[in-house]
């Protein structure tokens, strides 16, 4: 069987600072204890060079105030994360108020649109039934069936009937509105048979237009001026005095 032989180990107690000292071979030449190239210190600053931890208590951190930097320095960090968390939070914040506030805009500006819309059609209409208010209730109403244009010849005559213009409404049996085509000469019981060769008005308007008179071979061999309104449902006529006389509005 081999055996093994193992080294001796010997274990060398630390020297202290004074057997330091004690081996410490003073230089008796001046020039060797004061070379050029060897800076001379001050004496503080040797005092600061020499000294051990516990001699040098304002040069060296102790390890409480290394622990109590870095307590500091991780609450300055934890105080950065709060900082740029609440940044964030308003921001978002800000955002969704912006939004908001866009979209009641933009609600409150197609309200306003509508409601403008409404009233202006609204006081349209009421303008146009309030302008022919007058002429559409107060007239006066002729029933006459010897105007009609499919009568005969006659002597009747509506010269000297209307010497003021007067708002007249034809109605029943007599027709509803004068003929807006030429009947020819002798009807209407009368000679100069009248009827509108003008347009006739739209609904709630006031135009003005021409009667014409038929005569010979003329259908409008006299002419007159007269104003006519729609009253939405029927027409009324401000009719004036013929030209001649034998001369009468004709109807259908």
């Amino acid at each position: 069987m081999v055996k093994h032989q193992f080294p001796q180990v010997f274990f060398v107690p630390k020297p202290t600072l004074n057997e330091w000292a004690s081996k410490v071979t003073l230089i008796n030449n001046p020039k060797q204890q004061n070379p050029k190239n060897i800076k001379q210190l001050l004496p503080n600053e040797q005092n600061d060079s020499l000294c051990i931890l516990s001699d040098c208590p304002e040069n060296v951190e102790s390890p409480s105030n290394v622990m109590n930097i870095n307590n500091n320095q991780n609450k300055n960090k934890k105080y950065f994360k709060v900082l740029l968390i609440s940044v964030g939070v308003l921001l978002i914040l800000g955002i969704l108020a912006s939004v908001a506030m866009g979209i009641y805009a933009l609600v409150y500006i197609t309200r306003t649109t509508v409601t403008s819309t409404t009233m202006t059609t609204t006081t349209t209409t009421t303008t146009s039934t309030t302008s022919t208010a007058a002429q559409c209730y107060s007239y006066t109403t002729i029933n006459d069936a010897s105007r009609l244009a499919t009568a005969g010849s006659g002597s009747t005559t509506d010269y000297g009937l209307f010497s003021t213009s007067t708002w007249v409404r034809f109605s029943g049996a007599g027709g509803t509105q004068i003929t807006t085509s030429s009947p020819g000469l002798y009807h209407c019981s009368t000679y100069y048979s009248g009827w509108y060769s003008g347009s006739l008005p739209s609904s709630g308007e006031t135009i003005n237009g021409t009667v014409c008179y038929t005569y010979s071979s003329s259908s409008c061999y006299y002419a007159s001026i007269i104003s006519v309104t729609n009253c939405g449902s029927f027409y009324v006529y401000d009719l004036v005095n013929p030209p001649i006389s034998l001369m009468r509005y004709c109807t259908v």
